[in-house]
């Protein structure tokens, strides 16, 4: 039998001095600080609950129509995915020109044709980043909200 007044051994210590834990104390500590929780805070672990059920009735989304579909995709082929592609390479180029020639305090001839060029290649790519978001924006009203492609 054990001696209450025994001395019991230091835990064990694994590598850089930390403590090993008894995997079976962890998962006990874990769900009795889980259900602490959930008694003093119900209606934030009601709400939580609430959501979760709501994504397992709902989380993949309704079926698209036939006709839904096909203006789905309709839709979201005008957008001009190698236009932006390439927007975005030249707008990449004349921001590293730009950086290239710019000096620590100064910004000569050089560097302000290359500025401009930078802002121009920016405003083109974001120009065409804005048409492709109304293009998406119009294609997933057409889904709805709660479909699988919206």
């Amino acid at each position: 039998m054990n001696n209450p007044y025994e001395q019991q051994p230091p835990p064990r210590q694994g590598q850089h001095g930390q403590v090993a834990l008894d995997t079976s104390n962890v998962t006990t500590l874990i769900v009795a600080g889980a259900k602490s929780f959930a008694k003093k805070h119900k209606v934030i672990t009601g709400s939580y609950l609430f959501g979760l059920l709501i994504l397992l009735i709902v989380g993949s989304g309704t079926k698209l129509t036939l006709e839904q579909q096909r203006q789905y995709n309709h839709i979201m082929s005008t957008i001009d995915v190698n236009a932006e592609y390439d927007a975005s390479t030249r707008y990449g180029h004349a921001l590293q020109a730009y950086k290239a020639s710019k000096g620590w305090f100064t910004c000569d001839s050089l560097c302000q044709r290359n500025k401009e060029r930078m802002e121009r290649a920016q405003y083109d790519l974001d120009q065409l980043r804005a048409e492709g978001y109304n293009r998406m924006s119009d294609a997933k009203a057409v889904a709805g909200i709660f479909s699988e492609g919206g």
